[in-house]
């Protein structure tokens, strides 16, 4: 059964959201009004939900998983654009199954969440970063730990920002 989330705790909801649920595999999908399910990303391990505002009016609701780029950490793989209705899933045990977002215009968006959330999927991802900034220096050799504090440092301010 799903709670619907009070719009007065959006924020609140999503920083305690993220950091509870940070690298544990996601499915995300997006259904438009009168359309099919389009899968949007699966299997990849999430980085967190965001809330976009203008002044104080909420603009949408962003939802991101691990990228590779550097530069990119933090870019969304689908927003909600005036969302209007946000619930959360729990399973049998406690913990967050489902996160659904609906907009105005009837889109749901919905992230699945399953397994614990995974040491081992930080540290991939901290060394697929860290890939992606030795292709950028051409592989030139001797920075390889360079690059890898490097992901480590881009990838802590990412979490940072998506939990204060």
């Amino acid at each position: 059964m799903a709670t619907e989330i009070k719009r007065n705790s959006w924020s609140r909801f999503c920083k305690k959201f993220n950091v509870t649920n940070q690298y544990r595999q996601s499915t995300m999908s997006v259904k438009r009004r009168n359309k099919s399910d389009v899968v949007i990303n699966q299997g990849s391990p999430f980085m967190g939900v965001t809330i976009t505002k203008k002044g104080r009016l909420i603009e949408g609701i962003e939802l991101l998983t691990c990228q590779n780029d550097p530069e990119k950490l933090t870019e969304p793989i689908v927003t909600v654009k005036q969302p209007v209705k946000v619930a959360l899933e729990k399973d049998a045990s406690g913990k967050d199954n489902r996160l659904s977002i609906e907009g105005k215009d009837g889109t749901v968006a919905d992230v699945v969440l399953s397994g614990e959330k995974d040491p081992q999927q930080y540290h991939s991802f901290v060394e697929k970063v860290a890939y992606s900034i030795c292709e950028r220096r051409g592989f030139t050799s001797g920075s390889d730990l360079d690059d890898w504090v490097e992901a480590e440092r881009k990838i802590k301010e990412a979490e940072l920002q998506l939990i204060r």
